[in-house]
């Protein structure tokens, strides 16, 4: 099949618009429970004829990267775009940017009488499997092919996205905010809006904007509670009902609909997402009974300290690089995050320190403790839940993701945003733990402790913390809502739904 065969092929709606209401993708969504990411409505799109735009779009494989893009392509098309203009491609069998040239050639060219003078939207999916794909970008862009053009090039590799695009300099257009997008899982106030309407439009309302939201978590870490924050503790409770099952589910939005359609997750896709993960490790040519290994110290030890050398050791590898090496390359493909020490005195992280490290959603979790310890995923999720101390964990974990996201839609840097930077961890001298410091910047800049069960103690390492670094504090419950001296406990569910 020729490159025009293929465009015809991935492009139904050339012929007919209405074809795009019967692709795979448009059909799950319609069929499932209808979640759209916040990027849907905030890429921009419309730009005057001398902005030629590319942007990436990076995430997790099976995060919903592709179904974004149909959602925009939909969109679209029942706004009246020219479907001429219109043009999606998967990169899966392109061998290098010589590819990509011709691809946009062949559409360029065929397609110029057709859509006439509007601006052409050309989407490329999983751009990131072609090596040094931003050759072929840049030909383009200085050929002169790319005018009056938006590109969304998306990707599961995230270092190696970010990177080739940073080799674009001066060829990406102007654009209000960042040129690279990330698609992430669920947040846990996205999962409340997709499962219970009701209640997401009522925590909406309770902070219709970031300036409300960053105006309560301000007033956190000075210790008052705002009318924002009130009336959500009034509704505490169904809050924590969601984000128990939020800690089953994840946010991955094909997980959460089946759970929240059969009450259940299948094998297969459980099968899906490993073999995804797996399939990457191969392409990067690492070797799987490694990482299964180091996948089930990961699962064992999440939220502890830990080092190199004992990950290493733990792991059955040969040294503290390799280590290092794989969670490094988890981290790029949206798997872990690592969190590093605080260093009070001068503000940054502590690199020879121990580490902790999370899961970057509960459901890859699972899936991992079910490939690396216990043989199906859905009874071993609700066991370890069962569990108080490890539904402790869990919370941690979400909390840790949650304030990642929380430092990058603060930050003004988006481009060169390192989560490593913003949030961290402490310990006093006697090894008594802050489990997070957040550095969010002028808004909220904080200790924060998580607690799960009936009590609520052992702050003193975050009170030590605050008095010497002028930060502030919370403490994360299960239920629990009062005010201490110098900082508040609230429910967990409450302040993940301002995020």
């Amino acid at each position: 099949m020729d490159v025009l065969a293929r465009l015809f092929n991935q492009n139904p709606w050339w012929q007919d618009p209405s074809r795009i209401n019967d692709d795979e993708k448009i059909t799950e969504w319609n069929n499932a429970i209808r979640y759209e990411p916040e990027l849907l409505r905030t890429i921009q799109y419309d730009f005057s004829s001398d902005n030629s735009v590319v942007y990436t779009l990076r995430g997790l494989r099976q995060v919903g990267k592709t179904t974004l893009v149909k959602l925009q392509i939909k969109r679209f098309l029942d706004e009246g775009v020219p479907p001429m203009s219109i043009m999606y491609y998967t990169l899966d069998l392109a061998q290098g940017p010589n590819d990509i040239v011709d691809i946009i050639e062949r559409y360029m060219s065929y397609t110029k009488r057709l859509r006439g003078k509007y601006r052409c939207h050309i989407f490329l999916d999983e751009i990131s499997t072609v090596p040094n794909w931003q050759k072929g970008i840049k030909w383009l862009v200085d050929a002169g092919y790319l005018k009056n053009t938006t590109v969304l090039a998306t990707g599961s590799h995230s270092l190696d996205l970010k990177n080739a695009a940073e080799r674009l300099p001066g060829r990406r257009g102007t654009v209000d905010g960042s040129h690279d997008k990330m698609l992430l899982p669920m947040s846990f106030a996205e999962y409340i809006l997709a499962l219970d309407p009701e209640l997401g439009k009522f925590v909406r309302e309770c902070v219709p904007t970031r300036d409300a939201r960053n105006s309560t978590l301000y007033n956190l870490t000075k210790n008052k509670i705002d009318e924002n924050l009130q009336r959500l503790i009034l509704r505490h409770e169904e809050l924590n009902s969601l984000l128990g099952e939020y800690m089953v589910t994840g946010g991955l939005p094909k997980i959460v609909s089946e759970y929240a359609q059969h009450n259940t997750r299948t094998e297969p896709d459980y099968a899906t997402y490993l073999g995804t993960l797996t399939g990457e490790w191969g392409r990067m040519r690492r070797n799987t009974s490694i990482l299964s290994r180091f996948c089930r110290r990961l699962v064992l030890s999440m939220g502890n300290r830990i080092s190199w050398s004992q990950l290493s050791k733990m792991s059955d590898m040969s040294g503290p690089g390799i280590a290092s090496d794989y969670a490094d390359l988890l981290e790029r493909l949206f798997v872990l995050a690592v969190v590093y020490r605080f260093d009070e005195h001068n503000g940054h992280l502590t690199a020879t320190a121990d580490k902790k490290m999370y899961v970057t959603d509960p459901y890859l979790f699972h899936m991992l403790r079910a490939w690396t310890d216990t043989p199906t995923i859905h009874e071993s999720s609700i066991y370890f839940l069962n569990d108080t101390e490890n539904r402790g964990r869990m919370l941690e974990c979400v909390v840790a993701n949650h304030l990642i996201r929380l430092a990058f839609d603060l930050t003004a840097k988006k481009s060169t945003f390192d989560h490593h930077n913003h949030v961290f961890y402490w310990v006093d001298k006697k090894q008594r733990e802050v489990d997070f410091v957040l550095d969010g910047g002028n808004v909220a800049r904080m200790a924060i402790e998580v607690k799960s069960g009936n009590t609520i103690k052992n702050t003193i390492a975050m009170k030590t913390l605050m008095d010497r670094s002028n930060l502030g504090g919370i403490v994360l419950s299960d239920s629990h809502f009062e005010e201490r001296d110098g900082y508040l406990v609230i429910p967990a569910s409450v302040f993940l739904a301002l995020i």
